[in-house]
């Protein structure tokens, strides 16, 4: 399966991830606006937070490999056949 297949699906868990971490904050914020901090809760909420941010850096990155592959794939495109031909022959 080529890695921009995958996009999609890494586009949506980013999204569902930020959505999670943002509803468990604004839970912490509604906590401390009432003044009625249980402390176990918050400590909770704050781990559930931190997982979903790692969660969302997994996706990022994945993305993040995506987007170079795409942009390696247009660089070869654009490359005429003797640039084509250096590129693959020469020693880096």
């Amino acid at each position: 399966m080529l890695a921009d297949d995958c996009a999609p699906a890494h586009a949506e868990s980013l999204t569902q991830s930020l959505s999670y971490a943002r509803g468990y904050a604004d839970e912490i914020t509604r906590m401390l606006a009432a003044g009625n901090v249980d402390s176990d809760s918050a400590a909770q909420l704050v781990q559930a937070i931190n997982g979903m941010l790692l969660s969302a850096i997994d996706d990022l990155y994945a993305l993040d490999d995506v987007q170079q592959e795409i942009d390696a794939r247009e660089s070869i495109h654009k490359m005429a056949d003797e640039e084509l031909f250096l590129a693959i022959t020469s020693e880096h």
